[in-house]
Formats: C-alpha cells, sequence, structure tokens
C-alpha cells in the first residue's frame, strides 16, 4: 500500500515519453531524473518509505488504457501532469487525464492535480479540466535569445522549485492520509486572537521579474507560509477577474507586488488597464496590507508611463533579501485590535500657507488611520515657526511634503530643509512622501529621490492614494 491509506499509489505521473528522450545517449532522461528526485524529496518530508510516485516507463503512446491501467489511474491519490507541447499534442496523455478525473470529478477543487511546466505552452491550449492551474515553472528563458529550455539540476532555480513542489505535494498527501472528521461548527474569531491563516498573495509579475518571483514564492514555501493565487483568473472579463482575486485576498494577511520599469501587459477585458495596477488597485479596495518592491537601482528614466511611475514611487527600494523577510514578518504578524490609546506613530504634514487646506484634510485622514498628525502654525515669529518645524521633523515617524499652489523654488527649498535634519536623526523616518495636490498643471521641480513616495491627490482620493503611506509609518510601530 502508499503513504494515503486507501490508494495503491500516492502520485501518478502523467507524461509525454518524447520529453523522457535524453539529449546524451548515456544519461537519463529528465522525467526519469525528476521522478526520482521527486521521490526521494517527498519521501523525507513525510518521514515515510510507504511513499509510492508512478510513472509508466515503457509503454507506448498509442497503445489502448488497459484495465490494468486504468485502474492504476483510479487507485492513485494525485495527479502530476508534466505539462509541455509534446504532452498537449498526445491523445495517450488527454486519455490519462480524463481518466483519473473521471474517478475524481472534484479533483481539481481538492487540489490533487499538480502542474509541472516542463516546456512554455500558451495558456489557451491547456485542457479545461486543469481549471488554470498556475503550476511549477520547470523551465526558463535565455534573456538574449528568447530560447526557452528546461531546468536541470545543475539550475539553482531547480533545486528551489522541486522543495516547494515538495511541499505542497506532501502537504496534500498528509491531508488525503487524515481520517474524515465529524463536521463541528467553526468557532468565531475574536478580534486579536490571532487566529487568520499565514497566507501571502503574490501579485503576478512582469517577465522580467519572473525568476525574483519565483525566489520569494520557494522562500516563503519553505517557511510554512501558504502562497495565493494558484490558478490563473479569467481575464477575457474584469468582473470576474476582479471577483477572483478579492476572494483570493480575503485569504491573506498581505499582498505583495515586485515592480521593475516595465508597466506590464493589457488584460483582455481593459482597453487601458496593466496588469500591475489593476493587482495593486483591487488589493486597495480589498483593504489588504500592500507591500510593494523595486530595486533601487531601477533608472527611472525607462519609465515612461506616469500611472506606472506612481506605483513605483510607493514601492520599497531595497535589497532583495530585506523584502523577503519584510514580507515573512508580515505573513507571521498576529492581527490585533485597534489600539485604545494613542498610536505613538506621528506624521508631519509640510505645506505652505496656500496649501493648508490640503495639509489639514491629509492629516485628518492619517489620524482616522491610526496615525498621529501635525502641519504647520503660521502664527508667531519666523524664529518660531522654523524651530517648530525642525522639532517635528526630527521625531515624526513620517513626512509628507504638500505640493498644491505653492511654488515649485518653495517645495525643493523645503526638500532640502528636510534631507538636512532627517540626515543627523540616528534612525530616518519610515516614509517619505510627496503629495501632488491641486491645481493638475505644475512646474517642474527638478529632482529624483529614490526613497521618495509621490502620492497623487490633485483628483481628491485620498484613502486610495494615502494608503501606501500608511502602511509603511505604522511598520514603524510594529
Amino acid at each position: 500500500m502508499a503513504y494515503v491509506t486507501g490508494y495503491e499509489n500516492d502520485v501518478f505521473v502523467s507524461y509525454s515519453h518524447q520529453d523522457d528522450c535524453p539529449l546524451v545517449d548515456d544519461t537519463s532522461g529528465w522525467i526519469t531524473t525528476f521522478t526520482r528526485q521527486l521521490n526521494m524529496e517527498l519521501a523525507k518530508r513525510l518521514g515515510s518509505r510507504a511513499l509510492k510516485v508512478w510513472r509508466d516507463p515503457g509503454l507506448a503512446g498509442n497503445e489502448p488504457l488497459t484495465p490494468q491501467l486504468l485502474e492504476i489511474i483510479r487507485r492513485s491519490a494525485t495527479l502530476l501532469v508534466v505539462m509541455s507541447p509534446s504532452y498537449l499534442n498526445s491523445e495517450w496523455c488527454a486519455r490519462e487525464r480524463e481518466s483519473f478525473c473521471s474517478f475524481a470529478r472534484e479533483c481539481v477543487g481538492q487540489g490533487r492535480i499538480f502542474i509541472v511546466r516542463h516546456r512554455e505552452t500558451e495558456r489557451e491550449q491547456a485542457p479545461a479540466e486543469l481549471g488554470d492551474l498556475v503550476g511549477f515553472k520547470f523551465y526558463m528563458e535565455d534573456r538574449d535569445s528568447g530560447v526557452d529550455r528546461p531546468l536541470d539540476g545543475a539550475d539553482r532555480d531547480y533545486v528551489q522549485r522541486l522543495y516547494e513542489l515538495s511541499h505542497h505535494l506532501a502537504n496534500k498527501l498528509r491531508e488525503l492520509n487524515q481520517p474524515p472528521q465529524p463536521a463541528a461548527a467553526a468557532p468565531l474569531a475574536q478580534p486579536g486572537s490571532g487566529t487568520a491563516k499565514q497566507s501571502v498573495f503574490l501579485a503576478r509579475s512582469t517577465d522580467d521579474l519572473e525568476g525574483r518571483e519565483e525566489e520569494l514564492r520557494a522562500y516563503l514555501t519553505q517557511a510554512g507560509i501558504d502562497v495565493l493565487p494558484r490558478a490563473w483568473y479569467p481575464e477575457a472579463d474584469a468582473e470576474s477577474f476582479g471577483g477572483a482575486m478579492t476572494r483570493d485576498l480575503a485569504q491573506c494577511k498581505v499582498f505583495t507586488q515586485l515592480l521593475s520599469a516595465s508597466h506590464g501587459r493589457k488584460l483582455t477585458a481593459t482597453a487601458d488597464q496593466r496588469l500591475p495596477r489593476l493587482q495593486h488597485e483591487i488589493a486597495l479596495r480589498s483593504k489588504t496590507p500592500v507591500v510593494q518592491w523595486r530595486d533601487p537601482r531601477l533608472d527611472f528614466s525607462q519609465v515612461q508611463d506616469p500611472r506606472h511611475r506612481e506605483l513605483l514611487d510607493g514601492a520599497r527600494a531595497c535589497g532583495f533579501e530585506e523584502l523577503k523577510r519584510a514580507v515573512l514578518n508580515e505573513a507571521r504578524c498576529e492581527a490585533t485590535a485597534p489600539p485604545a490609546r494613542p498610536s505613538n506613530v506621528m506624521a508631519y504634514v509640510d505645506a505652505e500657507a496656500r496649501d493648508l487646506s490640503i495639509a489639514t484634510d491629509v492629516g485628518s485622514f492619517l489620524a482616522e488611520q491610526g496615525v498621529d498628525c501635525f502641519w504647520p502654525v503660521r502664527t508667531g515669529t519666523p524664529e518660531q515657526v522654523r524651530r517648530d518645524l525642525e522639532q517635528h521633523l526630527a521625531n515624526c515617524d513620517g513626512i509628507i511634503l504638500v505640493y498644491g499652489q505653492a511654488d515649485p523654488f518653495w517645495v525643493r527649498d523645503q526638500l532640502l530643509q528636510i534631507r538636512k535634519i532627517v540626515s543627523q536623526r540616528e534612525h530616518p523616518p519610515a516614509a517619505l512622501a510627496l503629495y501632488m495636490g491641486p491645481p493638475l498643471e505644475k512646474g517642474e521641480l527638478g529632482f529624483r529621490l529614490p526613497n521618495l513616495m509621490t502620492l497623487d491627490g490633485r483628483s481628491g482620493a485620498k484613502a486610495d492614494v494615502l494608503q501606501s503611506f500608511v502602511q509603511q509609518v505604522r511598520a514603524r510601530a510594529a
């Protein structure tokens, strides 16, 4: 018997024999090597020698499915599909897959099918019964030539993805091996009970950051964090896409997004909406905490799309290892009830006299979010005004400089003062932002700072605009 009680095999490997043909005659094929390594890693994770991973090593693709093979499929707990063009073109593989699904009609919903992407395939060609499963990518594209090839044991990414796949497979096999439990009413979650699942939503990245995305996914998985989404979302209809993503976000403690100079591709259902920005807007609407990242070496001159610039301005510019630790800490952070006492987190909103009404509105919103807020007082002597500014800049956790009706030279001068005072602090503020208020047309400021967030509030949408600033300042309190 297998590890999972009631089955003869734990994993049935469905693949095209063409993908197991070795490039060199005296070497093992990719499928043979991969299956052997997966078997060993799964057995170690489960701590059991009873594990059985079954694959057909010799049947020809044109032979009928015999009753014996049908019985093997039926008695398998999970199905692992090695996806490739050869697999999609194989009638034999299609019959294997359909046979498994006929015996386990809800196998996709139960998480009993795992996809290993051996070579690049078009998403539209994937069989409907696989339910748009994302799967585990085991191939790479050369950035210079655009040529793709399967990963192998010499590639660091291969090992990471093998660990990730074996982690999820082991969890599923443990789950299937548990005896059924009688239904019981779920206890009501209490505020601050910390019972929220440790899950992270990892946004789909642009092609140039796909390797980073896989690295972060593997890191979180090895730390015991569940990473969503597990399936592609329907892109033909914007409402369906948003609904599916919102349901996944409801299970997650943090939304994480990796950003580059590329503004990403358009969705089929949206004429002018790019995928990175759309995912970010859905996360904000769901009120899920957001952690965005960009490489601190990113050249902003490459970014022509002003809407994508706004996303980059709100992202953390730090090393990737620092980002991984920050996401992990956010996922493990226990939920707490709203503070009953002052937050002890303070922001200062610096504004010229003509923009004090904007500063007041921004400050009121921050206060509603549990952030103590101060803005300039224009009465008193110039010396008192200067000393008040210096005291607040020296002690605040976040700074917002308002650029509304103010003269661009005033904004530049204030920014120089802010930098001078902040540079003398032992610990810099958690967030520094430039808030763009009305009017729409403004003079050129002529600077770029790597860690300066740009918040576009010219349309007055303070809640969405200020959310990333609030989250960074709150992180300081945590």
